[in-house]
C-alpha cells in the first residue's frame, strides 16, 4: 500500500498550453524550453494531444526536441500513483529499447514562478528517441519518400518481441501497442536500437495492486481501434466505460504483420483488419516463400486467414516467439516495490524567448543567438556605468609639448646606450663557435 501523499497533479487547458510556448523552464538542473508556434502554420498547436493528455515537445541547446512534458486530462491521485510507480521502476534503465519511459515527475509549485504566468503546472518527463513514429514511416512510404529495407523489417520485428518478451517476464503490459507509439530509427547502427516503445500512460501491471489498471471512465484509454483485443474495443463501442486494456498480443501481431508486409500502394492509415483479405493473403504467401522454414513456423500464427479471429490466449507468449526465433533476452528484471511515493523534481519556469526577434539583416534568430543577443543588450546597457568611473587620458595643446620633452629626456639615452653594446659586440666571436652546427633538416 502506497504511503498517503497531498501530492496532486493539475490538469492544462488548451489556453494554458498556448501560454508555456517558447518558455524557457529548468527541470532537475536540465534547461529546456517548450516548442513554439510554427509562423508557417500558426494554428497547428506545437503540442501533441491524444485519449489520456497532453505531449509537449521540449527543446535543448541545439534547437532539437530532447524530451516531452506529459500533461494528463484527467488529474486524479491514482494517476499520479500510476505514474509514481512506474518511474520507480526505472524501465529506462532496462533496455535502450525503453528510453522514452517516464523518467522524473516535475512541479513548478516546487519551483520558482515567472511573474509573467499566472499557473501553475505539473506533469512527468520521459526522454526523446530518435526516430519516427511507425505511423510516419508507413506514410512516406505511401508517398515513395523513404522505403523499408529487409533488414531493417527484421531488426524492427526482433526488437518489438525483445522488448515485449522482457516486459512480459516482469509481468508488464504496454496496454496501447499501436504504429503511434511505436518509434522507427531508420538511421540506426548495429548496436544501436530500431525500434523504440513510447506512451506508457496505459499500462497493465497487476504488481501495482490498485493501481494495476485506469479505466476509460477514469480517463484511460482501453487501446487503439484496429490494434486492441476484440473484446475491448466491442466493449467500448457498446459504451462500456469501465474497460481498460490487459493484453498486449493483438497489438504486436498486428505490427509484426505490418512490419512483414507493408508495401507501397498500400494503405498506411488503415489498420490490417480493413485491408482486403486477398491482398494480405497474397502478401503472405510471398514473404512465406522467400523466408526460412523455421521462421515461417514460429510465425505460422500471423497468417492472415486466422490471425483477426484468435482470443488473446491463443495467441504465443512474446517470450515463446523470441527463444523460438533464436533471439537473445536479456536477465529477467523484477519489478521494484514501491512503498513511497517519490517527491517531485522541482521546475522553474522562465519567460518567452523564442519569439520572431529578428537581427539588422531580417534574419529571423536560433534560440541561442536570441538569448546571445539578449545577453549583449544586457551587457551594453552596464558598460556605460564602468566607463563613467574608469579613469580618462585627456592632454591639451599646452601639455603635449611638456610631453614630448620628458619622452626625449628620459627614451633617447636609453636607446643610444643599447644600439652603442650592440655595434660593439657584433664582431665577437660565439664561444665555442668551432663545434656549432646546424640542426638536422629531418625532411631532407
Amino acid at each position: 500500500m502506497l504511503a498517503p501523499t497531498s501530492t496532486h497533479i493539475l490538469t492544462l487547458s488548451n489556453t494554458q498550453a498556448k501560454e508555456l510556448a517558447g518558455r524557457f523552464v529548468s527541470i532537475g538542473g536540465a534547461t529546456y524550453h517548450f516548442k513554439s508556434y510554427d509562423p508557417d502554420h500558426p494554428g497547428q498547436p506545437p503540442w501533441c494531444s491524444g485519449a489520456e493528455g497532453k505531449a509537449y515537445p521540449l527543446l535543448g541547446k541545439d534547437g532539437t526536441i530532447a524530451a516531452y512534458a506529459k500533461f494528463f486530462s484527467q488529474a486524479t491521485q491514482k494517476r499520479f500513483e500510476r505514474t509514481a510507480w512506474l518511474i520507480g521502476q526505472q524501465l529506462y534503465t532496462w533496455l535502450p529499447n525503453l528510453a522514452a519511459a517516464p523518467l522524473l515527475w516535475t512541479d513548478t509549485r516546487r519551483g520558482l514562478q515567472s511573474e509573467k504566468i499566472g499557473f501553475a503546472f505539473s506533469a512527468y518527463l520521459a526522454k526523446a528517441v530518435r526516430g519516427e513514429t511507425w505511423l510516419e514511416h508507413k506514410t512516406r512510404m505511401v508517398r515513395r519518400e523513404t522505403y523499408f529495407p529487409e533488414g531493417l523489417r527484421w531488426r524492427c520485428l526482433s526488437d518489438l518481441l525483445v522488448v515485449l518478451a522482457v516486459l512480459e517476464r516482469a509481468g508488464l503490459v504496454h496496454g496501447d501497442l499501436s504504429p503511434n507509439n511505436v518509434v522507427i530509427d531508420y538511421n540506426a547502427r548495429g548496436s544501436e536500437p530500431a525500434l523504440y516503445l513510447i506512451d506508457f500512460d496505459a499500462f497493465f501491471a497487476p504488481a501495482a495492486g490498485v493501481n494495476r489498471s485506469v479505466t476509460v471512465a477514469e480517463g484511460g484509454t482501453y487501446g487503439t481501434q484496429g490494434y486492441c483485443p476484440a473484446d475491448l474495443a466491442a466493449a467500448a463501442k457498446l459504451g462500456d466505460d469501465s474497460v481498460a486494456p490487459y493484453s498486449d498480443r493483438y497489438g504486436r501481431d498486428m505490427l509484426l504483420l505490418e512490419f512483414l508486409l507493408m508495401r507501397r500502394g498500400l494503405p498506411a492509415d488503415d489498420p490490417l483488419a480493413d485491408w482486403s483479405r486477398e491482398q494480405l493473403q497474397r502478401l503472405f504467401a510471398a514473404w512465406r516463400a522467400r523466408s526460412d522454414p523455421e521462421c515461417v513456423r514460429v510465425l505460422r500464427h500471423l497468417n492472415p486467414a486466422t490471425v483477426f479471429d484468435l482470443n488473446e490466449s491463443q495467441r504465443p507468449s512474446s517470450v515463446d516467439l523470441a527463444i523460438g526465433l533464436g533471439l537473445s533476452l536479456p536477465e529477467r528484471r523484477l519489478l521494484r516495490r514501491v512503498t513511497e511515493l517519490p517527491r517531485p523534481t522541482p521546475a522553474t519556469l522562465g519567460g518567452r524567448t523564442t519569439l520572431a526577434e529578428k537581427d539588422p539583416a531580417g534574419q529571423s534568430q536560433t534560440v541561442e543567438a536570441q538569448y546571445r543577443a539578449r545577453q549583449g543588450s544586457r551587457m551594453r546597457r552596464i558598460r556605460p556605468f564602468y566607463r563613467k568611473v574608469r579613469p580618462q587620458w585627456k592632454v591639451g595643446d599646452d601639455d603635449l609639448d611638456t610631453f614630448i620633452a620628458i619622452m626625449l629626456a628620459v627614451v633617447l639615452p636609453f636607446l643610444l646606450t643599447v644600439m652603442f653594446e650592440a655595434m660593439s659586440s657584433g664582431s665577437k666571436e660565439p664561444e665555442n663557435a668551432s663545434h656549432y652546427t646546424n640542426p638536422v633538416n629531418p625532411y631532407k
